[in-house]
């Protein structure tokens, strides 16, 4: 089994006085609702966090005020080609400013379709995979 190793980002901001999450429409390979993620680069978890960020959602790293290890990771197995892959993407909350806008128009991979900041429950309740609702769900419990 080969294991790719990445991150995936509970990215949120502070809009009069309540905390709003990242979501973001997929549409390459499978259709739905994700948090931003992606593989590692160069064996640097931060540095990814700021490229997938960048290339996912059009944030710069100006626009990035902090970022936090979860001390989580989302795991699942998926067969490529019959060959089993095992993803462990290391889970990091990051808070963005508050006046940055999502921009997917420049994603170099064409993944997603939209973002939005949004409250919890929403958010929660858009994302496709049980595991991300629930890494949503302890970054939030985080920041309580």
């Amino acid at each position: 089994m080969r294991i790719e190793k990445g991150v995936v980002v509970v990215a949120y901001k502070e809009v009069r006085r309540n905390h709003r999450y990242l979501v973001l429409k997929r549409t390459k390979n499978w259709e739905g609702w994700e948090l931003p993620k992606g593989h590692l680069e160069e064996d640097d978890y931060r540095e990814t966090v700021k490229l997938e960020l960048g290339e996912e959602a059009g944030l710069s790293e100006e626009e990035i005020e902090d970022i936090k290890d979860m001390d989580e990771t989302l795991e699942w197995t998926f067969e490529d080609d019959g060959e089993e892959i095992k993803r462990e993407y290391k889970a990091f909350l990051v808070e963005i400013s508050e006046d940055a806008i999502i921009d997917v128009s420049e994603n170099p991979h064409d993944e997603h379709e939209t973002g939005f900041f949004l409250d919890y429950e929403d958010a929660s309740s858009l994302l496709t995979y049980d595991n991300q609702a629930e890494i949503l769900e302890r970054g939030k419990e985080s920041l309580e």
